[in-house]
């Protein structure tokens, strides 16, 4: 800035003294301030999912590395990411700070509720490489630690086909997972016979069978008999209980809700959709599950293991369009199909010989029958509303409904196939048939005949939808959580994992 000529030397002087004192005490505040910031409270930059928090000192550069969905535990490989993964990663012990090439031991960094924070920085000219693991890959290096050998991994089928067959699926009779995206990431799912599958798990006094590696790092388990160390393939003991899904009064689109909402009446005929699913009664087979989970399987005790936030799918997203003849709204009696159902039978009413099932929950589904076409391949796109709703979790869980008690739930039918069955195929040559009548927790229509069908897998493995009125076998499903830990067991049913508890 140019200055103007001062009149005479006094107020020359007069300037350059102020000027001086005035430098000598911007220095001091400046010095005051740089000292206070070492000592402040954390701070938090805000990104575009997530935030960084540190102590300010003079942090140049934060660098952030998520781990490789193809990485393995031999050879771990990162990739560059400018976002704060939310589910599914943990803070690596790989991540460090350094000051000129030099790490800084001093330095802490924490990764809690969606928050990175650098802690005790000192040093002018810091930079933090921050590294994050896959829960799920951790998961799958426990099994494979545990049982002493690898998986050999593929990709799920799209579109399923038939139900499993080891001749053209896995000739060489390998340990095989499948891979297939899930709401959070991708899902390692048990897919085969019990000569190829072994994955047979001690839990809570109980025996389990894992459907599947979640995209959030957790396990999920589905009952397989009430004792410990049991080998029980098929019969009555593979049931925790049985239960209808709703005895009576299942003349409505509400009652296809493990909760329900709802229902037409004199007084109001037409609820609205929102009212119709609105989650406010816990359905009869709701009820007995949550029973069995307090009571008859003693599973309280063991919830600190579980995760309540991975969820369950009672997905009632409703076909659009004139499928099958169902063309209503899903609310009081129209006839209406959901998106289960579709998935698996075509707009003519026959089985698809191409299904489509997704592990994904709250879809949105095409406009058009994707019979032929690719409609059903992908479903990238996720219904926010769709998902609130149909997810079950448990409260205070921050993701879905949140209006679970217990960490407990059904398998979907779309699990069922993605394991080895086949809708609308009769079938005995996959891990999940016990010889037994069960229950999903998936709609399949509300029938033009009057009553709600949801989908049940019977003991001939005919799988298809049914009246929910009938007395049937229930297997509860549990999501172990990530940070579980086995104490041994191969997977095998002579010798299955053993989960680690302090019970």
């Amino acid at each position: 800035m140019k200055l103007e000529k001062l009149e005479d030397n006094t107020s020359k002087v007069k300037g350059i003294i102020i000027g001086i004192l005035l430098t000598i005490g911007l220095v001091i505040v400046i010095n005051y301030i740089t000292s206070l910031a070492r000592y402040r409270n954390t701070e938090s930059i805000e990104l575009a999912s997530g935030n960084i928090s540190y102590n300010k000192a003079d942090l140049n550069i934060i660098a952030m590395y998520q781990e490789k969905d193809d990485s393995t535990k031999e050879e771990k490989e990162y990739v560059s990411i400018n976002k704060i993964p939310t589910i599914g990663y943990k803070l690596s012990e790989d991540s460090y700070c350094e000051v000129n090439g030099e790490p800084i031991e001093e330095v802490e960094i924490e990764y809690k509720n969606n928050v990175i924070n650098v802690l005790n920085l000192t040093e002018k000219g810091t930079k933090c490489y921050i590294y994050f693991d896959s829960l799920v890959k951790e998961m799958l290096g426990k099994l494979e630690t545990s049982k002493g050998s690898k998986y050999t991994i593929d990709a799920m089928p799209n579109p399923i086909t038939g139900p499993y067959n080891e001749n053209t699926e896995n000739p060489e009779g390998k340990e095989k997972l499948y891979t297939s995206p899930d709401n959070y990431g991708t899902s390692y799912v048990f897919r085969g016979n019990n000569n190829d599958v072994n994955n047979w798990v001690t839990f809570a006094n109980h025996t389990w069978r894992i459907i599947r590696i979640n995209g959030d790092g957790t396990l999920r388990l589905i009952f397989q008999c009430a004792e410990p160390n049991c080998e029980i393939t098929e019969g009555i003991e593979t049931n925790a209980l049985t239960s209808a899904y709703k005895p009576t009064s299942y003349s409505d689109n509400t009652y296809v809700g493990y909760y329900y909402g709802t229902a037409h009446t004199d007084e109001k005929p037409n609820p609205s959709y929102e009212e119709t699913h609105s989650n406010s009664t816990p359905s009869d087979i709701a009820k007995a599950v949550h029973g069995w989970y307090t009571e008859t399987g003693a599973m309280s005790e063991y919830t600190k293991y579980l995760s309540g936030s991975t969820g369950w799918c009672n997905d009632r997203v409703v076909v659009k369009g004139n499928w099958n003849n169902y063309n209503g709204d899903g609310t009081g009696q129209s006839a209406s199909g959901y998106a289960p159902a579709s998935r698996l039978i075509a707009k003519g009413g026959a089985w698809r010989t191409n299904q489509y099932p997704t592990l994904k929950c709250g879809v949105v589904m095409p406009e058009e029958d994707p019979t032929d076409v690719d409609g059903f391949s992908s479903f990238d796109k996720i219904d926010a509303k769709a998902f609130k709703r149909d997810l079950f979790t448990t409260s205070g869980s921050g993701r879905g409904n949140e209006i679970l008690t217990n960490p407990v739930g059904l398998i979907t039918s779309d699990e069922v196939v993605m394991t080895g069955a086949f809708g609308g195929t009769v079938g005995t040559n996959y891990w999940l048939y016990t010889n037994q009548y069960y229950w999903t927790m998936s709609p399949s229509r509300y029938n033009v005949d009057g009553w709600a069908d949801v989908f049940l897998v019977r003991s001939d493995d005919f799988f298809r939808g049914a009246g929910m009125y009938g007395t049937h076998g229930v297997r509860p499903v549990v999501n172990l959580r990530a940070d579980i830990e086995f104490s041994g067991g191969t997977g095998k049913s002579d010798n299955p994992f053993v989960v680690k508890t302090s019970i």
